[in-house]
C-alpha cells in the first residue's frame, strides 16, 4: 500500500483519524500556507507550547497517520474549520 493512499478497513469505511487528517487537509488548504500562524493569532490555546506541540502532531500525522492522537487531530482541525468558514457535517 502506498503511504498517501488511504486505507479502507474491513467493513468498507474509513477510521474516524483518516477522516479528520481530510477535513484537516481541506480546511489548512482553505486558509492558506501560514495555517499555524493565523491559528496562533485566533485561538489563544494554540499560541502556547502545548498548542504548539498540537499543530506539529497534527501536520506530522497528514505525512505519517500512524502518528498523531485522534484527539489533539480533532481540536486542530474544529478550530481550522472554523477559521475557513466550513461548517463540519455532523455523522450519527
Amino acid at each position: 500500500m502506498e503511504k498517501h493512499q488511504t486505507r479502507v478497513k474491513e467493513y468498507g469505511c474509513m477510521t474516524i483519524k483518516e477522516r479528520l487528517l481530510l477535513r484537516f487537509i481541506k480546511s489548512r488548504n482553505v486558509v492558506g500556507k501560514n495555517w499555524r500562524g493565523v491559528l496562533a493569532s485566533r485561538d489563544p490555546f494554540f499560541n502556547t507550547k502545548l498548542g504548539g506541540d498540537y499543530l506539529t502532531s497534527v501536520a506530522q500525522a497528514v505525512s505519517d497517520s500512524s502518528r498523531g492522537n485522534v484527539d489533539r487531530i480533532e481540536r486542530v482541525t474544529v478550530a481550522l474549520e472554523k477559521i475557513a468558514g466550513i461548517k463540519p457535517v455532523n455523522v450519527v
